[in-house]
């Protein structure tokens, strides 16, 4: 069992070093992978997702960045700064078929894997 778990390529391979945190996983047909990304507070608008053949980044530019006025903060750690991070893929990704949503606070996007090339039948016709 080690050997197989040794084996595997790790699909992301960007430390969580950005307050996007993530918990990432595969579906269980493994045809996609799925990350969810907890955004309190903000809108579709303030997130925008980016992907590429091997790649997706997500991005944040929350509205409101300076705190509201008239409070007295006595201690603020709710951060509203916009952030950005990477996810790497060991395999191509369909972008035509990303999608992404947003619930409760959790953006979820599915990143479905693309399809291995199918092997075509070529006919042979005799020549003119």
């Amino acid at each position: 069992m080690e050997e197989v778990i040794e084996m595997r390529t790790p699909v992301f391979t960007e430390p969580a070093t950005s307050a996007l945190l993530a918990d990432i996983y595969e579906t269980p047909c493994a045809d996609a992978y799925v990350i969810e990304i907890p955004v309190p507070g903000l809108k579709p608008g303030e997130i925008v997702v980016e992907a590429d053949t091997y790649s997706l980044t997500v991005s944040t530019e929350p509205a409101q960045t300076e705190p509201k006025s008239g409070r007295r903060y006595i201690q603020r750690e709710f951060s509203v700064r916009p952030m950005s991070r990477i996810f790497n893929f060991p395999v191509e990704i369909d972008i035509d078929n990303v999608q992404a949503t947003l619930e409760n606070g959790i953006l979820q996007i599915r990143a479905p894997k693309a399809a291995a090339g199918k092997g075509k039948l070529i006919r042979v016709r005799r020549a003119a």
